[in-house]
């Protein structure tokens, strides 16, 4: 409101400015004709067209200063918008990549068998530790949602900004945690399992075992985990496909044989 105010005042104080000054020189002029007249004795009368002329010279240029004035100050404008959008839209996009590196991250902690093994303090949401992470993780979901509501304005940029530093820092720190610990918060009976399990894990993944060594081992897997570690259903499907290749299973139910002789 404000804003629209001063320009009308400007533009009004812009076009008396013009009017004063073309009408100062058309007073000018007509002053000098009198003298004119009166030291030469010219006797002739300036043509109207003349004093119009020297009415909208001045007005004329001033308004053409005034005009390459604000177009300079537009186009200045207009290139100072179009690099803050770039500027915005490079940091929302690197924003968002270090989102995704981190939850790509945590992930791996909730799929890979593997490090789930190594470090099952990661999944155990009990733990204070690793609450701060899923906590921390529910504010950055909240602050993208509020993001896509309210626009990729400053104050939501800077309030996911914070939300991936929290994240960040919660997870990083979790890691660090879990590396630390190991397995040590387990009972020794629950070690021994992972430590067989870990062992069975890797004989599924050695492409160089028999097909009944990955089948038994596929057993051993699952139940040395039962009660210790819940492997989420896609781990327990990625793992069932990479057993069934192990063991020469087509994904339609046939072995390796089977499939040669039907075709």
């Amino acid at each position: 409101m404000l804003k629209r105010v001063a320009k009308r005042l400007a533009v009004a104080a812009l076009i008396f400015t013009a009017f004063a000054t073309g009408l100062l020189a058309m007073l000018v002029y007509g002053a000098v004709q009198l003298v004119q007249m009166a030291v030469y004795g010219d006797d002739g009368d300036p043509s109207p067209w003349t004093f119009m002329a020297a009415f909208l010279t001045p007005s004329l240029f001033i308004g053409a200063l005034v005009l390459v004035f604000f177009g300079v100050r537009t186009s200045r404008r207009a290139r100072s918008r179009r690099h803050d959008a770039a500027a915005q839209a490079e940091s929302w996009r690197r924003l968002y990549q270090r989102r995704d590196e981190l939850l790509v991250r945590w992930s791996r902690y909730e799929t890979d068998v593997a490090l789930m093994i190594d470090y099952p303090v990661m999944t155990d949401y009990t733990d204070p530790v690793i609450r701060d992470v899923i906590v921390a993780m529910q504010g950055l979901r909240a602050a993208e949602a509020q993001a896509l509501d309210l626009g990729r304005g400053p104050a939501e940029t800077s309030r996911l900004f914070s939300a991936v530093n929290r994240f960040e820092t919660a997870f990083v720190t979790a890691e660090r945690y879990a590396r630390r610990c190991g397995q040590s918060k387990l009972s020794a009976a629950e070690r021994s399992k992972l430590a067989t399990a870990r062992q069975a894990l890797n004989i599924i993944l050695d492409g160089a075992a028999t097909p009944s060594e990955v089948d038994a081992a596929y057993r051993s897997l699952r139940g040395s985990l039962r009660g210790i570690i819940e492997l989420p259903d896609q781990t327990v499907a990625d793992l069932k496909a990479h057993t069934r290749a192990g063991l020469g299973v087509s994904p339609h139910g046939s072995t390796a044989a089977e499939a040669a002789r039907a075709a």
